[in-house]
């Protein structure tokens, strides 16, 4: 049988729903974070590797996975903000960007515009950066598509994310 079960039945509910208040607070405002905080902060983490691999790539010129990891930094960044929220996301691209505004349609702030903005675009490259494709009879390789103008846009756009998302979790005390 569970504690709370046993202390609920042998008080008046007054003091149980005090003692569950008091406990939520106490459990708020430490530093004890629950698994969804700490996959959103795994997922930031991992995307600030992934932005500078951005930069890395780019540095040598390599359009294409520069790119990619842009795209990569966005996506974790956003499921870093959707973890935080309670919501488990395996999903990218299109899904991903509806699952965004569905998630954050009540508290939005403008500068998610700048999100959904960096997601838009980069979406399109998920694979167009990494796979060759076929386009009117054509067989087009990343490098075709992905320019350097493309990549320093898409490495502009992740670092903008990377920022907004930085702050969500700091209000959230997460990172």
């Amino acid at each position: 049988m569970n504690i709370l079960c046993v202390i609920k039945n042998r008080m008046p509910s007054e003091i149980y729903e005090s003692i569950i208040f008091l406990t939520t607070m106490i459990y708020e405002n430490s530093r004890v974070m629950s698994i969804f905080d700490r996959f959103a902060e795994k997922y930031y983490m991992e995307s600030l590797k992934d932005l500078e691999r951005a930069r890395k790539a780019l540095r040598y010129e390599d359009y294409p996975q520069a790119v990619f990891y842009a795209q990569q930094t966005v996506e974790k960044s956003v499921k870093a903000m959707l973890e935080a929220k309670r919501r488990v996301i395996y999903n990218h691209g299109p899904e991903l960007i509806s699952i965004f505004v569905d998630v954050f349609e009540n508290e939005w702030e403008d500068e998610f515009e700048k999100i959904l903005g960096a997601l838009e675009y980069l979406t399109e490259y998920y694979t167009r950066s990494r796979y060759p494709f076929l386009l009117r009879g054509e067989v087009i390789g990343p490098e075709d598509v992905v320019t350097k103008e493309i990549a320093e846009k898409g490495l502009s756009l992740a670092e903008r994310t990377v920022e907004v998302v930085g702050n969500y979790l700091r209000r959230r005390n997460i990172i």
